[in-house]
């Protein structure tokens, strides 16, 4: 039996009752008829996510792992419409195609490509296709992260009930938190650079004409190893009417690896480079990433040529 999701706007809470009886309103706002099917259904935004997977890296378990995910996402509530575009790479070409439901369409490739290649391989056929709708959502998640019981019906639910937002994001764990609720603030610049990665920001289709697709120049496997989601997400920011984040790990990823701070560190400042005239916010953004290179200078994580070449480059 699905569940309804309800608004507290005094809250700004988004709560899932339980299965089963119903719940009291009280100060929640329940939904008119207009808003549901002859069946009680809400009207939920379709949910368009992308992603890729290397499958010589022997990545197939962790891609399972999302998939079933979803799966149980959408046998939980059937109302929500979630559709995966997946590429998958270094698949050989005498290899069998993969069965996967009728909610996933994927293509291969029997190459390898950068993580921006791959992402915008497949969204300029979508947005050719017209598939995101400017009221529907979508997504970037790893092949190695997962959603929660109810999260995608909470993420989904959010951007029903707030016309107005556009990009909403949150934190990542690898023991990720099952919330009936989301709480949310609007955030500064500084905490979309420092939280919104492509596992936990949601976009409402409104935005992808104009953000579109990733630069090439940045992520896994490019030129700049990093920085292509704290671009993507700076530009955003930027573009959307409102912004909201959740200061939960919600959705599920191997734990953030500080030591890979130095690796990351040349594509992420590049990215707020790029945006650091934009407001004073961004000004300040970028000064305090040429205070974290530099410490990790000091700290001998970095090199002194790595670093300088880096601010160079930004």
């Amino acid at each position: 039996m699905g569940y309804f999701l309800l608004f507290n706007p005094d809250l700004n809470v988004y709560v899932a009752p339980q299965d089963g009886g119903r719940q009291p309103c009280r100060s929640l706002r329940a939904r008119s008829s207009t808003d549901m099917f002859p069946n009680n259904r809400v009207v939920m935004p379709k949910i368009t996510l992308f992603s890729t997977s290397n499958l010589r890296q022997g990545r197939s378990e962790h891609l399972q792992r999302m998939v079933d995910s979803i799966a149980r996402a959408r046998v939980e509530d059937p109302s929500i419409d979630v559709h995966l575009y997946l590429l998958l790479q270094n698949v050989p070409d005498d290899a069998a195609d993969p069965e996967f439901p009728d909610w996933i369409s994927a293509r291969r490739i029997n190459h390898q490509i950068s993580l921006s290649a791959a992402r915008n391989l497949l969204m300029r056929e979508v947005v050719k296709a017209g598939v995101v709708t400017a009221d529907s959502i979508y997504a970037f998640p790893d092949d190695d992260c997962w959603y929660p019981e109810k999260l995608l019906t909470l993420v989904a639910n959010l951007f029903l009930d707030k016309p107005e937002i556009d990009f909403w994001f949150c934190r990542y764990s690898s023991t990720p938190e099952v919330k009936s609720a989301l709480a949310t603030e609007r955030p500064a610049l500084q905490k979309v650079i420092s939280r919104a990665s492509s596992n936990t920001f949601f976009f409402r289709g409104r935005l992808l004409p104009e953000l579109q697709t990733f630069d090439e120049a940045l992520g896994v496997g490019a030129r700049l190893n990093g920085g292509e989601d704290t671009d993507y997400a700076i530009r955003a920011f930027y573009l959307a009417r409102g912004t909201l984040f959740t200061d939960s790990p919600l959705v599920g990823h191997r734990d953030h690896d500080s030591s890979l701070k130095p690796k990351y560190f040349p594509g992420t400042l590049y990215a707020i480079g790029a945006h650091k005239t934009r407001s004073l916010p961004g000004i300040i953004a970028f000064a305090r990433k040429l205070l974290v290179g530099a410490s990790l200078v000091a700290s001998g994580k970095l090199t002194l040529s790595s670093y300088i070449a880096a601010v160079r480059n930004a």
